[in-house]
């Protein structure tokens, strides 16, 4: 695996287990999609900045080798 391969797996298991962590001390209601849910409300920007970020990362890389 490459190191931002590992990287990006490490990151994913702490925001996993940080939201573990909330869910089981403070309940749903401080948990990072019950926050995430909120600011879609209350700021609609975020929901479209969230959908072009995704769209950016995970849209097919025309350059990629032929495997």
């Amino acid at each position: 695996m490459s190191k931002a391969g590992i990287f990006i797996l490490i990151v994913i298991l702490a925001i996993a287990g940080f939201d573990a962590y909330l869910i089981i001390g403070e309940g749903t209601e401080s948990s990072i999609s019950n926050q995430i849910i909120e600011w879609s409300y209350e700021y609609p920007a975020f929901t479209f900045l969230m959908g072009f970020t995704m769209g950016h990362l995970f849209w097919v890389i025309s350059n990629r080798k032929k495997q």
